[in-house]
């Protein structure tokens, strides 16, 4: 009678194990940069992030206009608060874009061009109070 000899058993930890060990280390080295990032700029980033949302809770549209102008790559060219429309110019091409609030949307649109593409049933002009 023949007898086969008995694979030794596997000592240590699957291939599976050794997988989720390293995920698991990448996230717990991702989550101390984000505790160490947030440590070292919050305070420095805190109050204008802060100042940031409350101009935008105000002028939604401006706060659009304004990071689109953030980005380095526009230019704030016009701007009517009143009517809350903002004209931002590309740098490198020359485009303008235009941000309205739209009260039938409820929320800030864009239109290549100036004032003039703004629809006319968006936003209509606010008239200026007398004097």
């Amino acid at each position: 009678m023949d007898t086969y000899p008995v694979p030794p058993k596997k000592k240590g930890l699957g291939a599976l194990a050794w997988l989720g060990i390293g995920c698991g280390a990448v996230i717990v080295i991702f989550v101390l940069i984000a505790v160490g990032v947030g440590v070292f700029l919050g305070p420095k980033l805190g109050p204008k992030l802060r100042e940031f949302a409350e101009e935008a809770q105000k002028n939604p549209t401006r706060a659009a206009a304004n990071i689109t102008v953030a980005t380095g790559q526009f230019e704030m060219v016009a701007e009517d608060d009143v009517n809350k429309r903002y004209t931002v110019r590309q740098k490198a091409g020359g485009q303008l874009m235009t941000f309205y609030w739209d009260a039938k949307q409820g929320k800030p649109v864009s239109v290549p061009g100036d004032f003039s593409q703004v629809p006319k049933d968006a936003n209509p002009p606010a008239t200026p109070a007398p004097n």
